[in-house]
């Protein structure tokens, strides 16, 4: 009995040292709920295309590489700050014409063109200037239906 004890006495007591999970703070400084997102829902490189127009961007990590048809030689290169935001993978960075804003979302995803089955969504913002398309793992196989 005193053995039972002991070991319930133990296990309170390790329980309360679990540490508590931080909450993020908004821009107004009001407690908001920390997003969970596991980081291997998100590869460390990416790829994202779209068409009409066509384009792409390889993300690594936060360093984004722009490509269209007429550019596939000489890419145009950002570097930004790579986070998690409401489940979203986001890469952004820059000011004015040279903001740019890359938004990966879990969620199968067309092109439109082929048959092929991406396993992210993308949305690109360059400027003034909006694509939209798919993503996904470049080590990983496109699917096809």
């Amino acid at each position: 009995m005193k053995k039972m004890y002991l070991g319930l006495a133990l296990l309170v007591a390790l329980a309360g040292c679990k540490q508590p999970v931080p909450e993020a703070v908004t821009s107004s400084g009001v407690d908001a709920p920390a997003a969970v997102v596991p980081a291997e829902d998100f590869p460390a490189t990416l790829q994202a295309s779209g068409t009409e127009p066509f384009w792409g961007v390889r993300a690594e990590g936060g360093k984004l590489s722009y490509t269209t048809p007429e550019t596939m030689d000489t890419p145009r290169t950002f570097e930004g700050k790579r986070e998690l935001q409401g489940g979203a993978l986001i890469v952004h960075g820059g000011e004015g014409d040279g903001a740019f804003k890359l938004t990966i979302k879990r969620g199968e995803c067309s092109d439109g063109m082929s048959d092929l089955r991406h396993p992210f969504s993308a949305d690109f913002v360059l400027g003034k200037d909006t694509f939209k398309g798919c993503a996904r793992d470049l080590a990983v196989p496109v699917e096809a239906p």
